[in-house]
């Protein structure tokens, strides 16, 4: 087995364990009967770890709405019992409060710059009574979506990198948070409090989770 395939073989390891840490979080605040919108979710039929909220969902299948930018024929024919809704960004087709719980995994750091950012972190507050999402610390030495060690703490080579390197990945759909970057923008956001958790791999933040309830519940 070369190198490459045994360093696959333990990020995506370490990723698996990671995003079963927080669905055990998130299920540990969540309500048993509680309705939830699960942002972000991708028309991936074939490999369920892409969507590992939606292919693990614990509650009823009619507590479960899917968001996606995508169109989503395939996942409905794969989940006929759940529900999925297709938008083409910015905001959500949905009423304040529709939901008792808006669940997003590493969705936030793909949508734009930080306008856009803060556009979609108050649209999960919006239709949510509680807000859970995730996203990676850009401080961990290793960028899982690039797999490049460093670099990314620095945007102006690291973007330079990804235009020669791998092209798919810009500032326009790429675009980190520490924790400093994660609090301005929840104090710039709708929230009315939040608690930001660092989730660690070998000590060090590899990704944050934050919990906002935004009505008494």
């Amino acid at each position: 087995m070369s190198i490459v395939s045994i360093f696959h073989k333990v990020k995506n390891s370490v990723m698996h364990r990671s995003r079963s840490k927080k669905l055990d979080h998130f299920y540990s605040l969540c309500d048993k009967q509680s309705s939830v919108l699960d942002v972000g979710v991708t028309n991936d039929e074939v490999n369920d770890s892409t969507n590992l909220f939606l292919s693990n969902f614990r509650l009823n299948d009619s507590q479960y709405t899917g968001l996606a930018v995508n169109p989503m024929d395939g996942m409905r024919r794969k989940y006929p019992n759940k529900k999925f809704v297709e938008y083409p960004g910015d905001i959500f087709p949905f009423s304040e409060n529709e939901f008792d719980w808006v669940f997003s995994n590493a969705v936030i750091e793909h949508v734009g710059n930080r306008a856009a950012q803060l556009v979609f972190l108050n649209e999960m507050l919006r239709v949510g009574k509680n807000v859970f999402f995730t996203t990676p610390n850009k401080w961990f030495p290793i960028e899982s979506h690039t797999d490049v060690f460093f670099r990314h703490w620095f945007d102006k080579s690291f973007y330079k990198w990804c235009e020669l390197n791998n092209p798919y990945w810009n500032v326009d759909n790429l675009l980190l948070f520490g924790k400093e970057d994660l609090n301005k923008i929840m104090e710039q956001s709708n929230a009315e409090n939040y608690k930001i958790i660092s989730n660690r791999t070998l000590g060090w933040p590899m990704t944050f989770s934050v919990v906002c309830p935004t009505v008494n519940v």
